[in-house]
């Protein structure tokens, strides 16, 4: 049988994340749960109305300049590559932080700015779709 190459690396990628969960975390009820000290990733997708991905990226990036201005990380900024196959977001941000305690601190610190809330405000009339996904990065 011969597979495509994406779906060959699509099972390589889960074959390989096995060893690294319990098999109760995964086949028992609920998240795994890393142990012991763990860095956090906050990342954000956007899919940006028709026409509006230029739109979305400027305010993207201006959310990262107020974030520097407030003493946050900046973050990292991706937008979608061409070769993609098109379920992806067009712009993407993503933040790590050493510790839970680091990402709580930066939410609260985004909620107390009224610049940052006043560039979410105008983000919400370009984007169709919002996504915010948080990680723990797992040993190897």
């Amino acid at each position: 049988m011969k597979l495509p190459r994406r779906t060959f690396l699509h099972l390589a990628a889960g074959t390989a994340a096995l060893p690294i969960a319990s098999p109760v975390a995964v086949f028992g009820q609920g998240a795994i749960t890393p142990t012991g000290a763990i860095k956090i990733v906050e990342r954000t997708n956007y899919y940006a109305k028709p026409g509006l991905a230029a739109e979305v990226l400027d305010t993207r990036r201006t959310a990262s300049a107020v974030r520097l201005s407030i003493g946050l990380p900046a973050g990292e900024i991706f937008v979608k590559h061409p070769g993609g196959d098109g379920s992806e977001p067009d712009v993407a941000w993503q933040c790590t932080f050493a510790d839970v305690a680091a990402r709580d601190a930066d939410l609260e610190a985004r909620a107390a700015s009224a610049e940052f809330e006043s560039v979410r405000v105008r983000m919400r009339k370009l984007y169709a779709r919002f996504e915010r996904q948080v990680f723990a990065i797992a040993s190897l």
